[in-house]
């Protein structure tokens, strides 16, 4: 017989899935980072069919026997850490609209956790006791809502620089080695177009290393933009966000002398 906290374990590892699955059915489509591009995962179907597979499959671990419900738990935060692994370095709409980081080594890291924690449960065969699952699922909902509504104002945030306005031709970015979110930026700097990336020029920190001038308070990755002769121009930013759209305003010169934005 598992005990009610046991049960509430289940209650748990349905949490996540309820609440990625509801964020994905009642955000609009144009407010979702939607990966997939295929008919059949293309947004806004795509969006809808993963949400209602998370749905059910919460649905299954509070209702199912405890080792039938932990085999699903079991498939599902498996197929999502094999699917978060695919998807490292882009932004993809785990939880709806909500603004985090781009898919890095904790989605992977908390889907595995998630897959063996119920690996752990297989071997309870009980009856499912519903109140503690319930209980733990709303708790554990209520929680997650409270952290990514944390980070998503954080995102919000940015580094409250003010606007640019000048034309940028180039960027010298900032980051460390021990920096996930700065290997995450790289992923995506790798996808560019060679012409941007070219104007990019990067700075590796090491610890003790002095900051530039403007920089001090900025965590990494960090970037200033720089005019036609190297020159920075406009304040720095900071954040995989802010940075990689200082990126994206780089005026990239063309052949035959003409740019593009």
């Amino acid at each position: 017989m598992i005990s009610a906290l046991g049960q509430a374990v289940f209650g748990l590892l349905a949490a996540p899935l309820l609440v990625a699955g509801l964020s994905k059915l009642f955000v609009p489509a144009a407010g979702l980072s939607w990966p997939y591009g295929s008919r059949l995962l293309a947004a806004p179907h795509g969006p809808r069919l993963a949400g209602a597979a998370e749905i059910g499959a919460a649905a299954l671990i509070i209702a199912l026997p405890g080792g039938f419900a932990a085999l699903v738990g079991l498939v599902s935060y498996t197929v999502l850490a094999v699917v978060a692994y695919q998807l490292r370095g882009q932004k993809c709409a785990c939880f709806g609209a909500a603004r985090l980081a781009a898919v890095g080594s904790a989605h992977i890291g908390a889907n595995l956790a998630g897959a063996v924690v119920a690996a752990a449960a297989l071997p309870f065969l009980a009856e499912a006791s519903p109140l503690p699952r319930l209980v733990g699922c709303v708790a554990g909902s209520a929680v997650l809502v409270v952290v990514l509504r944390h980070f998503d104002r954080r995102a919000a945030e940015g580094t409250d620089a003010p606007p640019c306005l000048e034309p940028v031709f180039g960027v010298r970015l900032y980051v460390s080695g021990s920096c996930p979110a700065c290997r995450s930026l790289h992923t995506l700097i790798d996808r560019m177009e060679p012409a941007r990336r070219d104007s990019i020029t990067t700075v590796v920190l090491n610890p003790g290393d002095e900051r530039p001038a403007g920089f001090d308070g900025l965590g990494v990755p960090s970037a200033t933009g720089l005019d036609a002769t190297g020159e920075p121009v406009c304040s720095p930013v900071a954040g995989i966000g802010d940075v990689k759209a200082l990126i994206d305003r780089i005026v990239v010169r063309l052949p035959g002398g003409t740019h593009a934005g």
